[in-house]
């Protein structure tokens, strides 16, 4: 459910990152809706290690009626490491349970330039793109090159046996209106079989204050239900969620 000019775009994201570029520690949490109708819940927790590792997580499962007809629960967890000025993917894990399990395992390898990945039971070895970063772990760059002032940006991306790019497009800015009041955002999309566009605030570190998910005809939104670490200077108390359908 829950789920670039290439050479100048990409040059561009690749831009030193200083310790005041990075997003705190937080733990973001969402309620994932088809129209009125609540679907899941999902979240994403950025941590930090006393080594300078950081982690990114990002779950989503099914619930209320939905989940006696169709139950799943996707976990997704990326170790990340600064090396020569960039936040790079060290490891990436996937697994989804449910009716469609299916398991992924990724190690890069920055010193041969290769990543390992396994699919299940199926092994593949590819060579990495020297700006390459993950399936999960990407989002965390995204909310620091926004930060930068970037916009329409460029992501190789290592997916399960190749390398893909990920191509980042600003589509306008917009206030919305949010659990913390209403808020300035920079919406952003990615295309490719299928559409996401993400509202991201500025005051939350460009944090997505709503996911937007468009596949084979059917819409899924994704709207932040409250966040721990961090929170907007003009915060105020929750508001309800009930109006957010449109």
């Amino acid at each position: 459910m829950m789920r670039y000019c290439l050479l100048i775009a990409a040059a561009l994201c690749v831009m030193t990152v200083q310790a005041d570029d990075l997003p705190p520690a937080f733990r973001a949490d969402y309620i994932i809706k088809k129209g009125p109708f609540e679907l899941g819940r999902s979240s994403r927790e950025l941590s930090y290690g006393d080594n300078g590792e950081l982690v990114f997580r990002t779950d989503s499962q099914s619930t209320g009626l939905v989940s006696l007809f169709y139950s799943e629960d996707i976990r997704e967890t990326t170790r990340m490491q600064q090396i020569d000025g960039r936040v790079v993917p060290i490891e990436y894990k996937y697994q989804r349970d449910g009716k469609r399990k299916r398991t992924i395992s990724q190690q890069f390898d920055w010193a041969s330039g290769n990543v390992t990945s396994q699919v299940d039971s199926t092994n593949y070895e590819f060579a990495l793109d020297e700006h390459a970063l993950d399936q999960n772990g990407y989002q965390v760059n995204l909310m620091i090159d926004l930060a930068k002032g970037l916009r329409d940006i460029s992501y190789p991306v290592a997916r399960k046996n190749k390398m893909r790019v990920y191509e980042i497009s600003h589509i306008r800015d917009e206030r919305l209106e949010t659990v913390y009041g209403g808020l300035d955002t920079v919406v952003i999309q990615r295309k490719e079989d299928k559409t996401t566009t993400m509202w991201c605030a500025p005051d939350l570190y460009y944090l997505p204050v709503k996911i937007q998910h468009e596949e084979d005809g059917s819409v899924f939104t994704a709207y932040l239900h409250s966040v721990a670490g961090m929170r907007p200077a003009s915060a105020r108390v929750p508001v309800s969620l009930k109006n957010n359908d449109n």
